[in-house]
């Protein structure tokens, strides 16, 4: 399976399941921190849980991307899947066992929130 495909398999994992969580009070687009989890590791991908800054600077991407519901997202903490082969992930945000409000990362993405957890921003331009 290609990592395309892959990355849609988890996206659609979230959103299908949506509904059966909706009567138990569930926020919705949110499942079982074990049903992504368990998809990335049957796909050989990782899962790592983000640092404070990482889940803030992308709680800002979050409300500034035309793709995702409007507001911030739902949770305290953030997880960001990756798959071999393909630079990009998805990240999903974190409500106590619930992974929530999943949301693509394109490789420049990711390239960034890998120099926040290290805090090695780098500043491009020649400024104002």
């Amino acid at each position: 399976m290609s990592n395309g495909k892959r990355l849609a398999l988890v996206v659609g994992l979230v959103a299908f399941s949506r509904a059966a969580l909706a009567a138990d009070g569930v926020p919705p687009m949110c499942v079982d921190v074990s049903a992504p989890k368990a998809v990335v590791a049957a796909r050989h991908g990782s899962w790592t849980v983000l640092n404070d800054a990482q889940w803030e600077f992308l709680r800002g991407i979050y409300v500034m991307n035309p793709e995702t519901p409007p507001g911030l997202p739902y949770g305290d903490h953030a997880a960001l899947a990756r798959f071999d082969g393909n630079p990009g992930g998805i990240v999903f945000f974190i409500d106590d066992n619930k992974a929530c409000t999943p949301m693509m990362a394109p490789a420049e993405l990711v390239s960034v929130i890998d120099e926040v957890a290290t805090r090695a921003v780098k500043h491009e331009g020649a400024g104002l």
